[in-house]
């Protein structure tokens, strides 16, 4: 299961490393959660996927017309 298109990871490129410090965790561990390589089946995993899709909104929220 992928949670991002491969657009999407794009844009998100560089805030893995940031959330994966905010949670304690690595940067990598952010990107496979992104990618639907690791399940987000605990807590911190779910907050992660949450702050990204936030991250993601507010970044394309500028390219809408």
């Amino acid at each position: 299961m992928q949670n991002f298109t491969k657009e999407e990871l794009i844009i998100l490129r560089g805030v893995h490393s940031v959330l994966g410090r905010k949670y304690g965790k690595s940067g990598r561990y952010v990107s496979l959660i992104a990618k639907g390589d690791r399940k987000a089946n605990t807590q911190v995993a779910k907050s992660i996927l949450k702050d990204l899709k936030s991250i993601l909104e507010i970044l394309t929220e500028k390219e809408k017309p």
